[in-house]
């Protein structure tokens, strides 16, 4: 390849990203995870991208994209949720837009049943939050229910709007794919799987999720501004946008995935 030609390749970049991070609205996720406060973590920490993925909602997704946005515009934030199956396995869903993500979460929130004084007791409230933190309203669906959908569903409504479906925290012994059906089901439809911040890179465990076939990313399910960005991917493309993320689970043109 001459020098002219090799100019024009576009470089890829290696870029820090944590795909699965909790706001407030989230039943059991802090109060402090505000919008602002969880930009500022994940600058912080040198984080790239992350992506917003609240138990089966997009409800303050747009808030985080606007403090990102307010803050500098350094950080990607990319619309997901974290859905509950009916066999209460966890699906981390990523979208390319926000109008999308709200329309999965539309179709999802009809499906939960209103929370009642003894949800709200147990669970505490569930705020929408705008750009600053500030509360702008409160969620009164159930977001802590599993939707009446099973795992084929769930992969389905997250394919056919465009998104990526990630088998989330595949390592624990709790709402994981592995703890909830006893097997990983290879024919699901998965386009990667997540693997916590609590399993060692040196896991003997590491060797069996390699082994399903499917890019392996690692996020920090945080919960907690002190646990964001304490899992991460990281990402070699051209740029920190949804598009390339989808071509670096799929290996295209040098673009890969790696849990870091």
């Amino acid at each position: 390849m001459s020098a002219e030609a090799t100019a024009q390749v576009p470089r890829l970049r290696s870029l820090r990203a944590d795909l699965h991070i909790h706001t407030a609205l989230s039943p059991c996720a802090s109060e402090q995870m505000t919008p602002p406060a969880i930009v500022q973590a994940a600058l912080m920490k040198g984080v790239d991208v992350i992506a917003i993925c609240d138990h089966n909602t997009a409800g303050n997704v747009g808030a985080v994209q606007k403090a990102a946005e307010s803050a500098g515009g350094e950080l990607t934030v990319l619309p997901g949720m974290e859905i509950t199956s009916e066999e209460e396995v966890h699906v981390v869903g990523l979208f390319a837009d926000l109008r999308t993500a709200e329309n999965v979460a539309d179709r999802l929130r009809a499906l939960l049943p209103a929370a009642d004084p003894g949800y709200y007791a147990f669970f505490g409230e569930q705020p929408l939050l705008a750009a600053d933190g500030r509360e702008t309203g409160r969620e009164t669906a159930t977001l802590a229910a599993a939707v009446p959908l099973d795992l084929n569903d769930i992969v389905g409504l997250i394919h056919d709007h465009g998104g990526l479906a990630i088998a989330a925290h595949v390592d624990r012994r709790s709402f994981s794919v592995c703890s909830q059906l006893g097997f990983f089901p290879e024919d699901a439809g998965f386009d990667a799987i997540e693997v916590s911040r609590h399993t060692d890179a040196a896991s003997s465990r590491m060797e069996e999720f390699s082994s399903l076939g499917l890019p392996v990313v690692g996020s920090s399910d945080g919960h907690f501004l002190e646990e964001v960005g304490t899992g991460t991917t990281v990402i070699r493309a051209l740029e920190p946008t949804f598009a390339e993320l989808s071509l670096a689970l799929a290996g295209v043109d040098g673009r890969s995935v790696t849990r870091a």
